[in-house]
């Protein structure tokens, strides 16, 4: 049997395995790179953005100030202060009432046998026409007749027969209060009518 000996322990020191340790190293290294290049690349962009924009507001500037100057300053004024006096005209025809349509509606609405001797009208803040008038009818028939005849007219509401007496002659004579549609005695209603008085049935 062979006297030597033979041993496990090697005689050179082993070599490490480095490449375990290098592949992480490299792939943080190019993922680093990348996000660096992606950096300066988004700055880039947006400092061209930026400029693109600010050279499209100069030329916008640039059009509106013609566009300013090729207009008459002295006509733009004058076309202001058309535009107010047109709008006060507005304003002053729309709170402008007329009365003559009242005066139609009795006409039309007031049956034969019954006539108005009195008439008075208030314009109250929010309106309403309020109408008061006195009248006489040939007997009291006719005053239910004219009542409904009233009823039925879409200018009028809350119209109240009141004070019924007979005077000398037979006659029934009443006093009558109503409230009257604002549409009615309106300047723009009228004129929107035609400045026609009787197209209020």
């Amino acid at each position: 049997m062979d006297s030597q000996t033979t041993s496990f322990i090697p005689k050179k020191p082993l070599a490490k395995d480095s490449s375990i340790h290098e592949a992480p190293v490299g792939i943080l290294m190019l993922i680093s790179t990348l996000v660096f290049f992606v950096s300066i690349l988004g700055a880039a962009g947006v400092y061209f953005y930026k400029s693109l924009l600010t050279k499209q507001i100069e030329q916008y500037s640039t059009s509106l100030e013609r566009a300013e100057k090729a207009f008459d300053s002295g006509l733009i004024v004058e076309l202001e202060r058309l535009d107010k006096r047109i709008e006060s005209a507005k304003e002053i025809l729309g709170k402008h009432v007329v009365v003559s349509p009242v005066f139609s509606l009795l006409e039309e609405t007031t049956i034969p046998q019954v006539r108005f001797n009195r008439f008075s009208y208030t314009l109250s803040p929010d309106g309403q026409v309020y109408v008061e008038i006195g009248g006489q009818s040939r007997g009291y028939t006719y005053v239910v007749v004219q009542s409904d005849v009233l009823s039925k007219n879409k200018y009028i509401s809350n119209h109240i027969f009141s004070n019924l007496n007979l005077d000398n002659l037979g006659n029934v004579i009443f006093a009558l209060s109503a409230v009257l549609d604002p549409i009615l005695i309106s300047y723009d209603s009228f004129v929107n009518r035609g400045g026609d008085s009787s197209g209020v049935q």
